[in-house]
């Protein structure tokens, strides 16, 4: 009986022992789910700063752009105009794709934060 009993209580301990395990290894997860969480919210500002930097550039393009085709017509240097309005062409569409690629990760950024909270 005194086997049985003293058995019990190191079975008992064990139980005890693997709960406060179980809830170490919990806390750890919710720390590491929360530096991830923060992570990804330092990283979802830094892509919308950089999508307000981009969309200021964005917003002078149809001024540049104009004036660019009106100087490839009039000016005396006209194929190095043209020349120039097509590379700021290929920057605009550049830009766009960028701009569509951050705004895509923002958007990626703020559902898995609302599925993480």
């Amino acid at each position: 009986m005194f086997i049985f009993s003293s058995f019990a209580l190191a079975n008992e301990n064990s139980i005890e022992q693997s709960i406060q395990n179980i809830e170490a290894e919990y806390q750890q997860l919710l720390i590491k789910e929360a530096e991830k969480i923060e992570e990804f919210k330092a990283e979802k500002n830094q892509l919308e700063e950089e999508l307000n930097v981009l969309r200021e550039r964005a917003a002078n393009k149809e001024l540049k752009l104009a004036k660019l085709e009106k100087d490839s017509q009039i000016r005396w240097h006209r194929d190095k105009y043209k020349k120039l309005l097509k590379n700021y062409e290929t920057y605009y569409t550049k830009l766009e794709n960028k701009i569509a690629d951050t705004e895509q990760k923002i958007a990626e950024l703020t559902s898995l934060l609302a599925v993480m909270q």
